[in-house]
């Protein structure tokens, strides 16, 4: 992963590169530390704390526009960030200021130096958002969890509410080769007497996380059983219908359109229903406000109409069935990572393919572009093979120019640097939250 920060000293740059080299170390003993060395920042507010496979940023991004909306000021902590990690601290819908992430790592790195203490970058950025969200004196903090549960850096916060969005086959050398394994390692964040809301359906994780509830005496919201969410399209708007405990929401628009995003605005309205039973205020019309305007970029984002031009984030098998369900027939420019399940994703893709570009993101974990060709080719499906990043993306943005419908997509890292381009060529202004 390169780490890239307009305005953020090059010393910085560094330094946070160094610490990705250190790779993935799951486990509580550093941040425990580090938090205690802060003076427990990760204690000054209260927290919503979203884990799964798929959805996670999207409830984020949805429960955060709702409380913004309310009046709240709110931080939410999301990865990976699309162009510039400042994307992944923000409060009220704004990342953290160049300044401001310089002066934290400063902070944060003499602390974790001068005790010897040899942080993950996650682990890093775990602590810059917990601080930097109680110096602002945040009231609430949206956090979603980096891998896993159980021991992810983010599992030292004591929220009110536990999401748990579903549960795929993913990071499996470090989670689990099952998926009640993987839900074992999810249902980590499930704190004694916390309320938890579950997206899962799948009987054998499903039973997992009711499992590991009872034994924390915290009972579990299931979709379809405890709250149910409907989606329609009338006129070609996406309106939804929300039916909970204390919350019923009809033919409300949500600007998310994609149809996987039905799942997800279910599971952040209930957090908000559950929240509601607590004395929490939300507004009927501010979180109508809220699901009208809410923003997740590189999410089923259409940036452009006229010439059409789409992007999408997903990256595994299960998120490219949840994509192909919305989209025509489109030229597809691909580009994944080298650790994801290339056969299946180009397999659920090639019924919606007129055209592949096979491409590679810039980066160490770009999986070779002519790997993937080699598999559209096995499909017998026409590609063009395009080493070059940009200029995959400038090939894909003429053929849209030329009437084609045009779709980017196969990892997070891929939409980022789609992003880069789009703004560098004028095309967007920014990434809007």
């Amino acid at each position: 992963m390169d780490i890239t920060s307009d305005g953020l000293p090059h010393e910085d740059i560094e330094y946070l590169s160094s610490l990705v080299l250190h790779g993935i170390k799951l486990g509580l003993e550093n941040i425990e530390n580090l938090m205690e060395l802060l003076g427990n920042p990760h204690l000054a507010f209260k927290s919503i704390h979203i884990a799964g496979t798929n959805g996670k940023g999207s409830v984020a991004a949805i429960v955060d526009r709702i409380f913004r909306e309310e009046g709240y000021k709110v931080g939410k902590f999301t990865s990976p960030h699309l162009v510039d990690l400042r994307e992944r601290f923000q409060i009220n819908g704004i990342p953290i200021s160049a300044e401001e992430l310089h002066e934290e790592i400063r902070l944060i790195r003499e602390v974790a130096e001068k005790k010897n203490i040899t942080p993950t970058f996650f682990e890093f950025c775990t602590a810059i958002a917990f601080h930097w969200f109680a110096k602002c004196e945040v009231e609430w903090a949206v956090v979603e969890v980096g891998m896993g549960g159980r021991l992810d850096s983010t599992n030292v916060i004591h929220p009110e509410v536990c999401v748990i969005t579903n549960i795929g086959l993913e990071h499996t050398q470090y989670l689990g080769k099952t998926l009640e394994q993987i839900a074992s390692e999810k249902a980590g964040i499930i704190k004694n007497s916390i309320e938890v809301v579950s997206g899962e359906t799948k009987v054998e994780p499903l039973e997992k996380i009711k499992q590991i509830a009872k034994e924390k005496g915290s009972r579990v919201w299931e979709i379809g059983k405890d709250f149910s969410i409907e989606r329609k399209i009338i006129e070609g708007e996406v309106l939804i219908n929300y039916a909970g405990k204390m919350l019923k929401l009809d033919s409300v628009e949500l600007n998310l359109k994609a149809s996987y995003q039905r799942e997800n605005v279910g599971l952040a309205l209930a957090v908000i229903d559950y929240l509601r039973g607590k004395d929490v205020n939300f507004k009927e019309e501010n979180i109508v406000t809220a699901l009208n305007n809410v923003r997740w970029p590189g999410r089923y984002d259409l940036v452009s109409e006229y010439p059409y031009f789409l992007l999408d984030c997903a990256h595994n098998p299960d998120g490219v069935k949840k994509l192909v369900e919305d989209i025509d027939k489109m030229t597809i420019v691909l580009s994944v990572a080298d650790d994801k399940d290339i056969f299946s994703i180009v397999n659920i893709l090639s019924p919606k393919a007129n055209y592949f570009i096979a491409t590679q993101f810039y980066g160490k974990r770009a999986l070779p572009a002519d790997k993937i060709g080699e598999v559209i080719n096995s499909f017998d499906k026409r590609y063009l093979l395009e080493q070059d990043f940009f200029s995959a993306i400038e090939i894909g943005w003429e053929r849209a120019k030329a009437g084609e419908k045009v779709l980017v997509t196969g990892s997070i890292y891929a939409v980022g640097q789609a992003f880069e381009w789009l703004i560098k060529n004028k095309i967007i202004d920014k990434i809007e939250f």
